[in-house]
């Protein structure tokens, strides 16, 4: 696409105002961990999980690619945050972010009416002027777009564009930063993963064909892939009533128990879809931000059932 075209659907939306009605009850969202077994993973803490830290900023830059039947969609974006009084496990339903698990378990994101003390609580996305990305032939420029303020929690701006390719190799993000919300310039680089195949979910492969569901079975559930980097993670997400997201290494394969399949069955009683992805992320510093990452998130997705 052009020189800035394009807005970047958040949480898979079409457009930004489509976030309004996505996230309108996040801020109350209720965050329960499921067990999931699977020999050599780690154990999760939910102690710490869902907890809100004091004020600070990141940023978060990002390509994602996702594969359905004959379809690839690309998406390139990035967000500076400046947060208080809202948990960082939040943030990516919130302004459309990667998000996955800790390795070994598997949570439940849902949407419950909001609850919390939200005139404690903002979210700032800042305004840091044009980000250009370049990638092998691909150069973009990402800017700054009007996001629709929530509650007067959630207000600034988004950045991202679709693009019909997703070159392997080297990715660069830079700008000059703004001086005014007081984020400095970066110039960053990272590599994508190699690409994700192989995907088995029990016998079915992923993706399938385009409008054929997955018909996944009550009892444990093997989902196998081809291995990559362990350094990167794998999430499994199943979407349907709520989100459930199972996060491993990327060694090949994950066995999502048979308690957890049965809360699958019923997120995805009236059907759903769901997902494998390899996820790349990679640290990086800007002044005035606190945390940065680079994230690669690679994508097989289909419809999906239990039966």
């Amino acid at each position: 696409m052009g020189e800035g075209a394009g807005i970047f659907p958040v949480g898979g939306l079409d457009d930004v105002r489509s976030a309004t009605t996505m996230v309108r009850v996040s801020l109350g969202a209720v965050i329960a961990l499921v067990a999931c077994t699977g020999g050599g993973y780690d154990a999760t803490d939910p102690a710490t999980t869902g907890t809100t830290v004091a004020p600070h900023a990141m940023a978060v830059l990002f390509v994602q690619r996702t594969e359905g039947g004959v379809t690839q969609d690309v998406q390139v974006g990035a967000r500076f945050v400046r947060v208080a009084g809202i948990a960082d496990d939040a943030l990516p339903d919130l302004v459309g972010m990667p998000w996955a698990p800790s390795t070994g378990s598997c949570v439940e994101r849902s949407l419950p009416a909001a609850t919390g003390d939200a005139s404690r609580a903002e979210v700032r996305l800042l305004d840091v002027g044009p980000v250009d990305v370049h990638a092998g032939e691909v150069s973009l420029r990402l800017y700054p777009r009007r996001f629709p303020d929530l509650w007067n929690v959630v207000s600034g701006v988004l950045y991202g564009v679709e693009e019909g390719t997703m070159p392997q190799g080297r990715w660069r993000f830079t700008g000059v930063g703004d001086p005014t919300v007081g984020v400095g310039g970066f110039d960053v680089e990272a590599s994508a993963p190699d690409d994700l195949t192989g995907v088995r979910l029990g016998d079915v492969p992923l993706p399938s064909p385009p409008g054929t569901a997955v018909i996944l079975h009550h009892g444990a559930l093997p989902v196998r892939w081809n291995r990559g980097y362990t350094e990167d993670k794998v999430a499994v997400v199943f979407e349907g009533s709520s989100t459930l997201v199972c996060g491993a290494r990327d060694e090949g394969w994950l066995d999502v128990d048979a308690p957890t399949m049965d809360r699958v069955a019923e997120i995805l009683r009236a059907g759903g879809n769901v997902s494998v992805h390899r996820q790349r992320s990679s640290a990086f510093s800007i002044s005035g931000v606190d945390t940065g990452t680079m994230v690669f998130d690679l994508a097989a997705r289909s419809l999906a059932r239990v039966e």
